[in-house]
């Protein structure tokens, strides 16, 4: 059971950035007393106490939490991911489920009505995706967090989706949304350094949302979306410049056609 309780420790720690240090300052004890304490997994109850207490978290949360660390991600069978593209709303009903939401939270934030929500249940459970229970009660039968192909049927969906939250957060910057938007120019390890980072971040935002989801009323959480976006920018794809209106001469794709074919044009 200490073992369990430690690990649940762990995560909590890691999902709230405080190091080991950081926790021996906040205790007023040494930094290897603190991983000692970590590696036999094994302290009296205030000692726990004291530990939760500099961490910022209830007891009974971190043991309410024990054996529910986020597990490896599920896919999707091609079949059933094929079957849920030509359906947007039944994707976005599975993956609101996924995300947490009960079939009544759904309900708010859509403005569904029962008859609705219970269809849409039911066909998940055809695809064998959820189990339904009584009312509007449904257990998924494939676990989050999940894996999605996005190079496979979906991938129209998901560009929409995001395409359409970007649009969102441009509009409601002030209040509701950031959005960060920036190309400068750097070395390609450098690039490396700040991919490995963002990606670090976005592992401590799972971690957070995860011990959040489970130590949280449903009421009190709040859906939040990050899409992140990191590479060469490919400037001719995204912004494209092409000849000047007043070169009267420049004919780009005689252009392209005769430099292919090894003629040039005359200017």
């Amino acid at each position: 059971m200490n073992g369990l309780i430690f690990e649940a420790l762990k995560r909590t720690l890691k999902a709230k950035g405080i190091t080991y240090r950081v926790l021996a300052e906040r205790m007023g004890v040494s930094e290897p007393t603190v991983k000692r304490i970590f590696h036999e997994r094994n302290c009296k109850l205030d000692r726990l106490m004291e530990i939760c207490t500099a961490a910022g978290v209830e007891l009974e949360n971190v043991l309410g939490s024990m054996n529910r660390g986020p597990g490896p991600a599920n896919q999707i069978a091609p079949e059933i991911e094929r079957k849920l593209a030509g359906r947007s709303a039944l994707l976005f009903v599975f993956v609101m489920l996924s995300e947490k939401f009960t079939p009544e939270g759904i309900m708010r934030s859509q403005g569904l009505s029962e008859a609705s929500m219970f269809l849409y249940l039911r066909e998940l459970e055809e695809l064998g995706l959820v189990a339904l229970g009584r009312g509007l009660s449904a257990r998924l039968l494939i676990e989050a967090p999940i894996q999605w192909n996005f190079e496979g049927p979906l991938r129209p969906l998901f560009e929409t989706t995001n395409k359409n939250f970007i649009g969102w957060a441009i509009t409601h910057l002030e209040r509701e949304s950031t959005f960060v938007s920036f190309s400068r120019r750097m070395r390609p390890e450098t690039a490396e350094m700040v991919r490995r980072e963002a990606e670090e971040l976005a592992e401590r935002a799972k971690l957070l949302a995860h011990h959040d989801q489970h130590t949280t009323p449903e009421d009190r959480l709040v859906g939040y979306k990050w899409t992140f976006a990191f590479g060469a920018t490919p400037f001719p794809v995204i912004m494209p410049i092409g000849p000047h209106p007043r070169d009267a001469g420049a004919r780009t794709d005689d252009r392209v056609a005769a430099a292919a074919n090894g003629r040039r044009l005359p200017a």
